[in-house]
């Protein structure tokens, strides 16, 4: 790997780590809420604009932002390896 790639896929790197570190943070506090609002059953959430306080629909908003501190965890903690091999492609694809 030459110096000029190792910089961009090490600024990529960091970037993706101070990613993972923002959606863990943001993804808690979301999985949090919702998993409040699905326990009460008074609680309603708005999907696409209208108010709802349908059961299923509040446990799928919690099981889908559960994705979002899962995928941080996974852009966290992954092997540097691992991620300097999916930056440098990502960099040559799209050079």
């Amino acid at each position: 790997m030459d110096e000029d790639l190792k910089k961009k896929v090490d600024i990529v790197v960091g970037l993706s780590r101070l990613a993972g570190g923002t959606l863990i943070l943001v993804g808690s506090i979301l999985v949090f809420v919702f998993t409040q609002a699905a326990l009460d059953p008074n609680a309603s959430i708005e999907i696409n604009g209208v108010p709802t306080k349908d059961q299923t629909d509040k446990i799928v908003a919690a099981i889908f932002t559960a994705l979002f501190p899962l995928i941080g965890l996974f852009l966290s903690f992954a092997p540097a390896k691992l991620l300097d091999k999916w930056a440098a492609k990502i960099i040559g694809r799209l050079s």
